[in-house]
C-alpha cells in the first residue's frame, strides 16, 4: 500500500511533537534539576551563615569574659594586698575561686572553640568572684575608716602626750626655780681719809653696787653648781653693761637679753647665804631709779632696786 502524501505529512507532524515535548520534558528536568540545586546551595549558604554568626558570638562573648576574668583578677591583686596590709587574713574560698578562673582563663585562651558550657561556667564564677571582690572592698572601706579613726586618734594621744609632757616639765621648772630673799643693795663710794667704801646715794659719787642675798631651800631643785645672772638696769630702762668680758646675753622667757655681770655658786638644795657681789660702773652714773635683777636656769628669782639723787 503507497504512502500518500497526506499520510507522509502527518506522520512528520507527529515525529516533530514528539521530538518537541522531549525537548520541553528535558528542559523541565534541568531546570527542576537546577532549582533543586540553587535550593539546596542556599540552604546550606544559610546553614554556613547561621554556623559562622553563632561562632563569632561565642567568640566575641569568650572575648568579654576572659577581659572581666582579668579584670576581676587584678581587682582581687589589689584588694587582697590591702588586706595583707591591713593584717587580715584571705577568705580560703576566696582565694579557690581566684584560683579557679584562672585556671579558665588560661584554658579559653589556648581553646580557640570554646564551648557554651565553658564560656558560662566562667562567667558563672566571675559573678560569684565579683559577689565577693565587693564584700572584700566594702571591708577595705572600713578598715580604711578604722584605721584613720585609729591614726587621728593616736595623733590627738600623741599631741596630747606632748603637751602633758610640756606642762609637766613645765611645773617641774617652776617648782625647782630657786628663791632669791632678803636682797640687799648698797650703792658704795670710797672716803677719801680712810679709803673704805661707805655707802652714798649721790649718783656722781657711786663708784660700785654691792649685792647680796639668800637663796631659799628648795629640796626639788637640782643640786649643783649654779649661774647666777645679775642685770643692773639705769634711768630709761637700759641695762648696764662695761666695755669687757663679763656682760653678755641670756636666755629669758625664749628670748635673749643682756646681762651686767655673772657668777657661780654652789647649791646643795639647802638655805644659803649668797656672798656679796661688788660691781664697777665704768661710766658715771645719772640720778633715777636704779634695778637689781637675779636669774638663774632661766627664772628670774629675785630683784631690788634703790634711788639716786
Amino acid at each position: 500500500m503507497e504512502t500518500t502524501p497526506t499520510n507522509q505529512e502527518d506522520q512528520k507532524n507527529r515525529n516533530s511533537k514528539a521530538l518537541l515535548y522531549s525537548v520541553i520534558g528535558i528542559l523541565i528536568t534541568l531546570n527542576a534539576g537546577l532549582f533543586y540545586i540553587w535550593q539546596k546551595g542556599g540552604n546550606e549558604k544559610k546553614i554556613v551563615e547561621k554556623e559562622l554568626e553563632t561562632t563569632n558570638t561565642n567568640l566575641k562573648e569568650k572575648i568579654a569574659a576572659l577581659k572581666e576574668a582579668e579584670f576581676l583578677l587584678e581587682k582581687f591583686r589589689r584588694d587582697s594586698a590591702a588586706l595583707v596590709d591591713n593584717n587580715k587574713e584571705l577568705n580560703n574560698n576566696l582565694i579557690k575561686k581566684k584560683n579557679e578562673i584562672a585556671a579558665l582563663v588560661t584554658k579559653l585562651r589556648n581553646n580557640k572553640n570554646a564551648s557554651d558550657s565553658e564560656i558560662a561556667e566562667l562567667k558563672a564564677k566571675i559573678q560569684e568572684l565579683d559577689t565577693q571582690l565587693k564584700q572584700l572592698q566594702k571591708e577595705n572601706e572600713e578598715l580604711k575608716e578604722v584605721n584613720t579613726k585609729l591614726q587621728k586618734e593616736k595623733e590627738e594621744t600623741q599631741t596630747e602626750n606632748r603637751q602633758l609632757s610640756a606642762e609637766k616639765k613645765k611645773y617641774k621648772n617652776i617648782a625647782q626655780r630657786l628663791q632669791a630673799g632678803s636682797i640687799r643693795v648698797e650703792a658704795l663710794k670710797k672716803r677719801w681719809i680712810t679709803g673704805k667704801e661707805a655707802t652714798t646715794f649721790r649718783a656722781k659719787d657711786v663708784e660700785a653696787f654691792r649685792t647680796s642675798f639668800m637663796l631659799a631651800e628648795n629640796k626639788i631643785a637640782e643640786p649643783g653648781d649654779k649661774t647666777i645672772y645679775v642685770k643692773v638696769t639705769g634711768p630709761g630702762g637700759i641695762t648696764l653693761t662695761n666695755p669687757s668680758s663679763e656682760s653678755g646675753i641670756f636666755e629669758y622667757e625664749n628670748k635673749q637679753s643682756k646681762y651686767t655681770y655673772k657668777f657661780t655658786i654652789t647649791y646643795d638644795q639647802e638655805s644659803i647665804a649668797v656672798p656679796a657681789t661688788i660691781w664697777r660702773p665704768a661710766i658715771d652714773l645719772k640720778k633715777g631709779k636704779y634695778s637689781i635683777e637675779l636669774y638663774c636656769d632661766g627664772f628670774k628669782i629675785g630683784s631690788e632696786s634703790l634711788y639716786l639723787k
